[in-house]
């Protein structure tokens, strides 16, 4: 995997995403600090920055598919780089004002759905003749690195700076990606896709990506997960803070061993690609559906090292799936319908992310946060054994896509 790091096309872009996701980082605890303070309901308004940042790649995502296809991907990541140094200059003189600071965070956001469309289309033309899992895997496991280390750099910043501060560094990290990637003169290829309109564009890509099998049964199989992560995602931290009353040393040690399994489950995910090529999603997905049911031993130890032992094993489940996930699509989509098929996906898995977040917090007050996270590990078992029955394995990819 680190063979990658010595490919100088790679490590231009490898860079270019680990500069720019440090400052996404670092911003988002910034915002959220100043959200807290801005207004007498800091929940609320927490809650919808954080909506804020999700949405466009949610609402959007789909429609950044078409431009994907039809620009060279030079063009939306650098374009997004540079809009996202505007917006987030702007933020500076808007931080008083709750609903111009939201809008910013919106655009911002608007940005980021442009950027990552274009940068997970563009990986396979990047990575060349290296192992498209090694790729996915890298870069899963600097990202859940980065956010490890970004929030509590972000914090530390605002301690000893100001919130200005913070967010001219995350504009200068957006143009030093400009940079880094403006130098890739892979990027600068012009896609061979159909001057089609745009619409029919948008409609071909659907039907285009449904009809292969894998990503089919791909798009099938992540709608149960993404709810169950966005559940997830709501509950966990409530589970470490009011129902284990995790004191604050022992609260962030419980953050980085999540974090440490996330990067562990990235890093596993190559060797085990090889050996379970077809079968690895469904096994993944058992893994973490079965993190969330260890849920019940460990609350009823109540000891320190059970509960971090769950937060290792939930770690390693949700980093690990995303391995066959992002493996799948970028080797089976057709390099003509890449950009559409990318971000489909990610408007699928952001809206159903969402769905559950808002799905968890209801869940929870009415069941309890320990039983919603146990009753949706539950759910996403028998998910994966219903869809296991139904479609067999994971299909193979098509011809000529290994």
């Amino acid at each position: 995997m680190l063979e990658l790091l010595k490919d100088r096309t790679y490590l231009k872009y490898w860079l270019a995403v680990v500069v720019s996701f440090l400052g996404d980082a670092i911003t988002r605890v910034t915002l959220i600090y100043v959200a807290a303070t801005l207004t007498d309901a800091p929940v609320v308004l927490i809650a919808l920055v954080i909506v804020a940042q999700l949405l466009p790649s949610g609402v959007l995502g789909a429609f950044v598919g078409p431009l994907a296809d039809r620009l060279p991907k030079r063009v939306l990541l650098i374009g997004s780089d540079l809009a996202r140094i505007v917006i987030v200059l702007a933020m500076i003189p808007a931080l008083g004002s709750t609903w111009l600071l939201l809008t910013l965070v919106f655009l911002e956001g608007v940005g980021k759905a442009f950027f990552e469309t274009a940068r997970i289309a563009a990986i396979p033309k990047i990575v060349g003749g290296h192992s498209i899992p090694s790729a996915v895997a890298l870069f899963q496991s600097t990202a859940h690195t980065i956010n490890l280390l970004g929030p509590a750099l972000g914090g530390l910043l605002v301690a000893v700076g100001s919130v200005p501060v913070v967010l001219m560094i995350d504009a200068a990290t957006f143009l030093v990606s400009a940079l880094l990637l403006g130098a890739m003169a892979v990027l600068r290829e012009v896609p061979a896709a159909a001057r089609e309109p745009y619409w029919t564009a948008l409609r071909t890509g659907v039907r285009g990506v449904l009809e292969v099998p894998s990503l089919r049964f791909l798009a099938i199989f992540l709608v149960p997960v993404m709810l169950v992560l966005g559940l997830f995602t709501t509950n966990f931290n409530a589970q470490l803070l009011t129902v284990f009353h995790l004191p604050a040393l022992s609260y962030g040690l419980a953050q980085a061993l999540f974090g440490g399994g996330s990067i562990l489950g990235a890093l596993l995910g190559p060797a085990l690609m090889r050996r379970f090529p077809d079968r690895l999603l469904t096994a993944s997905i058992v893994v973490f559906g079965l993190s969330m049911l260890a849920l019940a031993p460990a609350q009823w130890s109540g000891h320190f090292a059970a509960i971090a032992v769950w937060c290792l094993l939930t770690g390693l489940g949700s980093g690990l799936f995303q391995v066959p996930v992002a493996h799948t699509l970028l080797r089976d989509l057709p390099e003509d319908l890449r950009g559409r098929g990318v971000a489909l996906a990610n408007a699928l898995m952001v809206n159903f992310t969402i769905a559950g977040v808002v799905v968890g917090s209801v869940v929870a007050e009415l069941a309890g946060v320990a039983a919603s996270i146990i009753g949706s590990g539950a759910l996403l078992l028998c998910a994966a054994a219903a869809l296991s029955s139904l479609y067999g394995r994971h299909p193979a990819a098509p011809a000529g896509h290994r």
